[in-house]
């Protein structure tokens, strides 16, 4: 903006100053309308102003106490601008009285007003005066005479001309459009010209049709008011009023004076395209603004400079009779359509006026309606109606009602209500033709709407479209086509399967509410399936039993909402309750999660048993309307009964409490040559989720890529944090195997030599089992390791390093890792379940779990409230405990550095 007038303003000596506002007096002559975007500026910061009703005082009020200046310090501030109007007239932006700074203290907070100027004579000098007003009289601004800027109208807006078709021998027709840019002053223009090229379809200068084939053109503001005008274009240039070259051919010429007002306006030339001129034919007009006529400015009466000297060359029109395509849209596809379906589409017509001079109005279609099964199907389809998006065209005696198969005839022939449907020139129009579908139809009979190609042969007598200005009835282009094939089924069909987005086998510990179980899917084919009933049943029956889940209920789900329940009351079958809202869409599908409440465990109420392995899955077995599952189509009403067989979900494994594991990092991977004591080679947290659990053994593998680099001395040591606090409460030092006692087994035989080795020596990994023993009867495995409920322990796995580098030059490295169990181990059936055994002998339990195959990890859920002992039969391995993989959770490598 323009800067009109600026002060400074500088604190004193004794305390800082707020200045809370400013009130400037323009006391010119320009009025308040002459100015734009108005406002005061301090330390690069726009305040606005607010504006007096007489248009003279410009106040600024600071945000909350003001603007602080420190003691000694100043603010300077500005007054800017943008001039919109007001040529020859004055701007000046006064301090009229001292108090017009709002100026108080911050340490006592009293008003400060500013002092008198020095200055006692003079005006509009910028100074500061003694005792006469205004007390600061800033210098005046005189506003030169306007100045206007012609561009091309580039924007489509309503008023603007982009290239499009245009019509023959119809008024109104675009030509082009332009916007002025002017400032200061209404600005007077006494005549105005545009050259006209016409070219032929090949681009070439139009030999017949020139300017004077453009009569009636006129120049409209943007509100389509006259401006100036009609004339009539001539045939040759007066002068060079646009893009020069021997192209050009003809010129309008406005003698009209026309004012443009301040500020951005759009002009539009319209006018009447001869008979001369045939199709794709092409006008482009241009001009060059400085050739105007004289200019005048309004207020000042100086002559104006109109810009830019350079030719606009605007968008060009094409020149188009009436036109319309017709075709039939390849969608929708060929598909299926149930009996009793209401208002189906059956087909859409693609109504194409991309080529059309003028919009076109269509005010009927004559179709061709085919089916198999010939006079038989005819009748099968009513209500046909023709829809312009969700609108329907064809309403009361317009909706069709086939009878007989064919491409004429009243009984395929549409009529558009009221004035018929408009078609914009330069665009394309679809329309879908709908139907209902009897309830009775014969399955597997096809129906076609399409549209006669002939209709080309006939368009002289048909009528039915017309160009929406000229009248004229417009000659169709007709492409033909049978249409889609939609083939009449009496009812929908249902498959059910498991999603694969169903949760996998994963430990829960008891009590735990909204567990997912199983996740079915619902396919439907043909028409939306509102499912109504699902059957479900217990497999897992040997490790399971509906005491597993609170009150023996499942919830059905559809997504956040649930639909619906099922109950298994005595037996291992549910049938869920009528379900609410959960509609398989056609030809898509639909997924129902099954969760459930999972019991408590208690020794005095033997509901759920530690080990349980509840699995719910869809009953494939049961599809009757009353026990079993079905659905009802939407489209048919008919019952459907869905193909699938039973669903085959992992379950959950329910523990009353169980541990979760996670790897920790080494404090070093690198391997110190010769022997070293108490390296740790393997770091991992367990925390207890849900209640105490106990571990009875852990399982490491160690391997050396060398004979002579090997381990000894192995160690599990137990700490309270990560700061490796010793769990003093097991043992005085943490270690869980006391004595370092280990139970290996697995070492084979070695086929080949290592370095330093020879062949058949042994080199393959070995398993090092670690037991609890605080060394009551040394090596026995006497104990177990419990972890309180929600507490994490941390493990250190240390062994003794021998031989590393034992020959010169070769590398040693060794890997180690926690073992986890590739299944669960063998069920027996005991006292609490799953994880007891036959017999009540002591030890009996655990005994079962270490010599199973799986026995790398092994845990118990802590099932009873009785002190936890390795004789108690809830005993289990780490199959798929969280966080210990099936195999072994991640190697560790250490290597040499040599």
């Amino acid at each position: 903006g323009y800067t009109f007038s600026s002060v400074k303003v500088t604190a004193g000596s004794n305390e800082k100053v707020y200045l809370s506002s400013v009130r400037w007096y323009q006391s010119g002559s320009a009025a308040s309308g002459d100015l734009e975007n108005v406002k005061t500026y301090v330390d690069g910061t726009a305040y606005d102003v607010a504006v007096s009703s007489n248009g003279k005082y410009y106040t600024t009020t600071f945000p909350d106490k003001g603007l602080l200046i420190d003691k000694g310090f100043s603010k300077e501030l500005t007054i800017k601008g943008d001039i919109a109007g007001g040529s020859a007239r004055t701007i000046d932006f006064d301090l009229n009285k001292r108090t017009d700074l709002g100026v108080k203290g911050e340490t006592y907070g009293y008003g400060i007003t500013p002092p008198n100027g020095d200055t006692t004579s003079g005006s509009d000098d910028g100074a500061f005066h003694q005792s006469s007003e205004p007390w600061y009289d800033a210098f005046q601004v005189t506003v030169s005479s306007g100045t206007i800027t012609v561009s091309t109208s580039t924007v489509s807006t309503s008023s603007a001309v982009p290239a499009q078709n245009v019509a023959i021998n119809l008024a109104n027709q675009p030509l082009a459009s332009f916007t002025t840019n002017v400032k200061g002053e209404t600005i007077s223009i006494a005549a105005i010209a545009f050259n006209v090229y016409s070219a032929n379809s090949a681009g070439t200068k139009n030999a017949i049709a020139t300017a004077a084939d453009i009569t009636n053109v006129a120049m409209y503001d943007e509100n389509g008011k006259i401006v100036a005008g009609p004339v009539d274009g001539t045939a040759t240039e007066s002068d060079n009023n646009g893009a020069t070259g021997t192209n050009y051919y003809g010129e309008i010429r406005f003698s009209d004076t026309v004012n443009f007002p301040v500020g951005l306006h759009t002009y539009t030339l319209k006018g009447k395209f001869g008979t001369d001129f045939v199709n794709n034919d092409t006008v482009t007009a241009s001009t060059t603004p400085r050739n105007f006529g004289t200019a005048t400015g309004l207020t000042t009466g100086n002559t104006i400079t109109v810009n830019p000297n350079s030719a606009l060359t605007f968008s060009q029109m094409t020149i188009k009779s009436g036109a319309l395509a017709i075709s039939v849209s390849s969608a929708p596809a060929a598909q299926t359509v149930i009996a009793n379906t209401s208002q189906f589409t059956f087909a859409n017509y693609i109504l194409n006026g991309t080529a059309s001079g003028e919009d076109v109005r269509v005010t009927s279609l004559p179709v061709a309606y085919d089916a198999v099964d010939s006079s038989a199907a005819a009748t099968d389809l009513t209500n046909c109606q023709m829809y312009d998006g969700s609108n329907t065209i064809t309403t009361g005696s317009n909706v069709v009602n086939p009878s007989a198969i064919g491409s004429s005839g009243s009984s395929t022939t549409f009529t558009f209500d009221s004035s018929g449907l408009t078609v914009t020139k330069g665009t394309t129009k679809t329309i879908a033709l709908k139907c209902d579908v009897l309830g009775n139809v014969t399955a597997n009979r096809k129906y076609f709407w399409g549209i006669d190609g002939a209709l080309d042969d006939t368009a002289s007598t048909y009528t039915g479209a017309t160009g929406l200005t000229s009248g004229q009835t417009i000659v169709e282009t007709v492409t033909g086509s049978i249409g889609q094939a939609m083939t009449a089924q009496t009812g929908g069909s249902l498959v059910v399967t498991k999603d694969t987005s169903s949760p996998g086998y994963k430990i829960v510990a008891a009590g735990t509410t909204n567990v997912e179980l199983v996740k079915i899917r619902f396919a439907a084919a043909n028409e939306n399936i509102d499912l109504k009933k699902v059957a479900l049943e217990l497999t897992n029956v040997a490790s399971n039993s509906p005491q597993n889940l609170v009150g023996g209920k499942v919830t059905l789900w559809d997504g956040t909402t649930q639909v619906g329940e099922a109950v298994f009351s005595t037996s291992d079958f549910a049938t869920s309750s009528s379900l609410t809202g959960f509609i398989v869409p056609r030809n898509g599908a639909k997924v129902l999660t099954v969760k459930g409440d999972l019991a408590g465990i208690s020794t005095d109420d033997v509901v759920a048993r530690s080990g349980d392995l509840l699995v719910v899955n869809y009953d494939g077995d049961s599809v009757a309307l009353a026990n079993g599952t079905y659905g009802v189509g939407v489209s048919s009403g008919n019952n459907v009964t869905p193909s699938g067989s039973d669903t085959a979900a992992s379950g959950v494994r329910i523990m009353k409490a169980y541990p979760i594991l996670a790897k920790l990092s080494v404090p070093s991977n690198s391997l110190t040559s010769g022997s070293v004591s108490g390296k740790a080679l393997y770091r991992f947290s367990i925390t207890a989720s849900n209640g105490d659990i106990a571990v009875y053994k852990w399982s490491f593998s160690v391997s050396s890529s060398s004979i002579l680099g090997t381990t000894s001395t192995y160690g599990l040591y137990t700490y309270i944090d990560s700061a490796d606090t010793i769990d003093s409460t097991f043992t005085s030092d943490g270690l869980i195997n006391y004595g370092n006692c280990v139970n290996g087994r697995n070492n084979v035989l070695a086929t080949t030599a290592v370095p330093g080795g020879a062949a058949g020596e042994a080199d393959s990994p070995i398993l090092i089992d670690i037991y609890p023993d605080k060394g009551t009867t040394a090596c026995a495995a006497t104990t177990t390791y419990i972890i309180p409920s929600g507490a994490t322990r941390y493990f250190t796995f240390k062994a003794s390093t021998i031989g590393i580098e034992a020959i010169s030059g070769v590398q040693t490295s060794i890997s180690v890792d926690l073992e986890g169990d590739a299944a669960y181990p063998v069920l027996l059936t005991g006292t609490y379940g799953p994880m007891g055994v036959a017999s009540s002998t002591a030890g009996g339990g655990i005994g079962s779990i270490d010599t199973d195959t799986n026995n790398d990890f092994i845990w118990s859920p802590i099932s009873t409230t009785t002190a936890n002992s390795k004789d108690d039969v809830d005993w289990t391995n780490g199959y798929l405990v969280p966080g210990l993989p099936t195999t072994n959770m991640t190697v560790e490598y250490f290597t040499s550095t040599n």
